[in-house]
């Protein structure tokens, strides 16, 4: 009678630990779409065995449910996410600037500068003409005011930037937020440290922060985990928040942790880094040569035309071009209120010539920044940002094959296959129902020795 006990016990444990296992391949099924989530699986585990006492049954017992999660495969996919955020988001900030210094021919502050020396030709064809003065005049307001909107087009995207750095924070800090909440739930029992459904929510987290900003992310004992900006700035431990914040300081926006340390130069990867290269390094550095250009070539047409005479046989008193350099020689370029007879396309000496006209044409192909033309100087400064930008792109594309590869290892590791899931339900299904049939012929069996006993 006892064998036929201990076998009961022994196949209601069976079919205790297929149940459990069943229950965990149908939640896997479930949750094959659900961001973030792991497989899991149940490991069976043998039960104290001694065939020479009664007392135990021996069989089986269900393991704990267990995440195939792998912490090494994560954190790959975290470093491909975080460099393709940087690339994606410097890429998309670069692209900008193409449209603001555009290659088509004619257009841009190229096209301009073309378009005004080619007005100073015609004037030193014929320097005396009123029409082809006023030309010069016309056509010089017109580079001036495309130096302005270019400058004006750098400022709006530095406005941009800021926002995106603030909005970018604020995610960081959101994102944080909701993992320290999850951490608090996953401390607080032990059911919640092993829910698959919060352990899928984290680590969905994880990945999207993963596209802002460089981190370091410790799974602890407890359930919970430790999230470290850069690998050594606290941003979560347990249920604490160390939020970061944005300010702005002499133009340059830093980026501090909790404690008010400027942090920023640790933040090299990720979109938050790739904005604040941008905005801190990039985009000034473009607006100084813009300037530069600017002012160079101000001051060249101004001293030109400074060395002769007009049509009265008068030293100009009036310079041609003006600006403010404390305020920036693009944003603030014009002409003075200089008329076409103030025009000096003479040279001293020589009244009614056309000496100094033919000696402003000569800008356009003179030296003037470093060894470079003013065209060869502009075309130099687009260049640069088309080369970076190109190799941004390129970046990008690669890094967004290597995330995808990444993220099928990752899938490949700790996903749910559908197919594999269903067949291992069948099994357990089968095992389930054949350990009922043996129940059923114990409990048969049990009864017929009842009903001997009477």
């Amino acid at each position: 009678m006892g064998s036929i006990f201990t076998s009961m016990v022994s196949t209601a444990g069976a079919m205790r630990a297929l149940q459990t296992s069943l229950t965990v391949v149908q939640n896997n099924i479930v949750n094959a779409s659900t961001v973030g989530y792991a497989r899991q699986e149940v490991s069976l585990v043998a039960n104290p065995f001694n065939p020479s006492s009664g007392s135990t049954s021996g069989g089986v017992s269900p393991g704990p449910p267990a995440s195939t999660r792998n912490p090494f495969v994560e954190a790959a996919v975290w470093k491909t996410q975080n460099r393709a955020g940087y690339s994606g988001g410097l890429a998309t900030k670069l692209t900008e600037l193409e449209r603001v210094f555009p290659l088509a021919d004619g257009s841009g502050i190229s096209g301009e500068m073309d378009r005004f020396f080619g007005s100073v030709s015609q004037w030193s064809m014929s320097p005396n003409d009123p029409v082809a003065r006023r030309q010069i005049l016309d056509r010089a307001g017109a580079l001036a005011q495309t130096f302005n909107q270019t400058a004006a087009d750098l400022g709006d995207s530095s406005a941009r930037a800021a926002a995106e750095l603030t909005h970018t924070v604020r995610q960081v800090n959101r994102l944080t937020g909701d993992i320290m909440a999850i951490n608090k739930q996953r401390r607080e029992s032990l059911d919640a440290a092993n829910d698959a459904g919060l352990d899928a929510t984290i680590h969905a987290k994880l990945e999207e922060l993963a596209q802002y900003i460089n981190f370091t992310a410790l799974p602890q004992e407890d359930g919970s985990v430790s999230v470290f900006l850069a690998g050594q700035t606290p941003a979560v431990i347990g249920d604490r928040q160390w939020p970061i914040s944005l300010t702005n300081s002499n133009g340059e926006f830093q980026v501090l942790d909790s404690e008010g340390v400027d942090i920023t130069g640790r933040l090299q990867q990720g979109k938050l880094g790739a904005i604040l290269e941008y905005r801190n390094e990039l985009l000034p550095a473009y607006v100084d040569r813009l300037n530069t250009l600017a002012s160079g070539f101000a001051d060249q047409v101004n001293g030109v035309l400074n060395n002769g005479i007009d049509v009265n046989g008068d030293v100009p008193v009036r310079n041609l071009f003006t600006y403010d350099a404390t305020i920036g020689a693009a944003a603030t370029m014009g002409i003075t209120g200089i008329t076409g007879a103030e025009l000096a396309a003479a040279a001293v000496g020589d009244p009614g010539g056309n000496t100094n006209a033919l000696d402003l044409a000569d800008l356009q192909n003179n030296v003037m920044f470093g060894g470079l033309t003013p065209s060869q100087y502009l075309a130099e400064l687009t260049g640069d940002i088309g080369n970076r930008l190109n190799a941004e792109r390129s970046s990008e594309s690669l890094q967004g094959q290597l995330l995808m590869q990444a993220q099928s290892v990752r899938e490949e590791v700790s996903g749910v296959d559908i197919n594999m899931e269903a067949t291992k339900l069948l099994q357990l299904q089968k095992g389930f129902q054949a350990a009922g049939q043996v129940m059923s012929v114990l409990n048969s069996l049990t009864e017929t020795l009842i009903n001997l006993i009477r």
